[in-house]
């Protein structure tokens, strides 16, 4: 396995030193240990798709000093356990920050999983085709992730109305969930014997893929949101978590078929975006920083306060 990967799975005390990592929450049933060459085999495909090779650099291993490094601490904490490979995450990320100009913790799940398979240029290298390619994740990894809300609400205008209103009247309002769908790309919500197909598809088809699976996954779940009742207990599903694991798979596979193709293929994918904005986004966003030049009530001087 060695050879074949250049990432943390390649080291000989992987399992006993990142067994509990929260980067593997959804390694259910040990599937990664029993499957380790299928997954790399899935890795290595995941780079055919961009057409990326491994890179041939000499990387620098050094640690980054701990104050430049320390916003991106607590994600590397979330994703490993021992502290050379939270050392590396963090140089990833901080390198992706420079580069990317924004850092989203989405970005910090895709090079969570990356870092398994591997070494931290290629995985840069991923990341910055994902970050920088019209094909797959531009402008989704944002503090602010608008332009992943407009995908999300292009997406909702595709279903039928009254799936639609009902989604909306339980409160799940696109934003609200596809941040982990589409610039998380589902890593910390499906279980890895079905996240790896959807990644397959992901890298082969970009995020018009994330549009065919958003379509799919509602056309297999319409008559469990339908009948909802409140929040939380649509939410649960959308999140995954009621979500029985046969029907997750057999969504993330329709995602593929040629009805979800066609659909996605005949947008004028400009066009929806910029009505989806216009619609959902324009008027909340410009509220909300329009109110960062409130004056408060603590700003201002009474004319008795005055020298």
């Amino acid at each position: 396995m060695a050879a074949r990967c250049r990432g943390f799975l390649s080291q000989p005390d992987f399992w006993v030193a990142e067994g509990d990592a929260p980067i593997l929450k959804f390694n259910r049933n040990d599937w990664l240990q029993n499957h380790t060459e299928e997954a790399i085999a899935h890795a290595d495909g995941w780079l055919a798709s961009m057409g990326i090779e491994l890179s041939r650099v000499d990387w620098d291993r050094t640690p980054l000093a701990s104050e430049s490094a320390r916003i991106f601490r607590a994600d590397a904490n979330r994703t490993y356990r021992s502290e050379p490979n939270r050392d590396l995450t963090v140089k990833l990320l901080s390198f992706a920050h420079t580069k990317f100009g924004d850092y989203q913790q989405s970005l910090g799940y895709v090079a969570g999983l990356l870092l398994l398979f591997f070494d931290p240029a290629t995985a840069f290298k991923v990341l910055t085709v994902l970050n920088d390619s019209p094909k797959y994740l531009p402008g989704y990894w944002r503090g602010e992730a608008t332009a992943c809300a407009v995908d999300g609400y292009v997406c909702l205008g595709l279903l039928r109305p009254e799936l639609k209103h009902k989604l909306l009247s339980l409160g799940l309002l696109p934003e609200t969930f596809v941040q982990k769908w589409f610039a998380g790309i589902c890593i910390h919500h499906l279980p890895y014997h079905i996240l790896f197909t959807f990644l397959d598809h992901f890298f082969a088809e970009g995020n018009r893929y994330l549009f065919q699976f958003f379509l799919a996954f509602f056309d297999e779940f319409e008559s469990d949101i339908m009948a909802a009742k409140a929040n939380p207990e649509a939410n649960a599903l959308i999140r995954f978590e009621s979500a029985p694991e046969p029907r997750l798979q057999r969504a993330v596979e329709a995602a593929s078929d040629e009805k979800y193709r066609a659909t996605v293929a005949a947008l004028d994918l400009h066009t929806a975006r910029v009505a989806a904005f216009e619609e959902h986004l324009s008027r909340r966003l410009q509220g909300a920083n329009e109110g960062m030049w409130q004056k408060r009530d603590d700003d201002i001087t009474f004319s008795d306060e005055e020298d």
